[in-house]
């Protein structure tokens, strides 16, 4: 059995792929709603690591929604609790690099006036372990994204 990032793996998550592109495709309040109910339906079977990625997804799209939605307040409060169980998860599992990696696709693309950077260099280097060990070789769609993601981020902050 693998590690990685100390939880051990198991057999394919077949609900990850999906998660991913769906993730991607996000350009309405709507889009990321659906993919958060998308990953709360992939939760009722889920089990293991895959259940706490699942549960990453569903929280990356909670936050991911904030881009979208026109009420402040809204928007404010749906980051905040997104990040919110994201930094849990990572809490609760601090070795994981993919969790580390799915809060920094949040907290990379957010405004920088929004502070929050705290953990940007530890999430970014997980990133790039994953990308170096082509972690998401069968998402190349969402494995390009990210590795944009990490570029864009090491130009802003370098």
């Amino acid at each position: 059995c693998a590690w990685l990032g100390g939880l051990a793996a198991q057999a394919p998550c077949d609900a990850l792929h999906p998660l991913r592109m769906a993730y991607l495709d996000h350009s309405t309040f709507e889009q990321a709603e659906e993919t958060e109910n998308l990953a709360l339906t992939a939760l009722t079977e889920a089990t293991g690591r895959c259940a706490v990625l699942i549960e990453a997804h569903r929280w990356v799209s909670h936050a991911r929604s904030a881009d979208f939605g026109w009420n402040p307040r809204q928007k404010f409060s749906r980051l905040n609790t997104g990040l919110d169980q994201l930094d849990a998860l990572v809490e609760a599992h601090p070795k994981d690099d993919v969790l580390r990696a799915l809060r920094l696709s949040i907290t990379g693309t957010a405004p920088r006036w929004l502070r929050l950077e705290q953990d940007w260099r530890e999430d970014l280097a997980a990133l790039r372990r994953l990308l170096a060990m082509d972690h998401w070789a069968e998402s190349p769609k969402f494995s390009g994204w990210m590795s944009n993601l990490a570029e864009q981020i090491e130009q802003e902050r370098s």
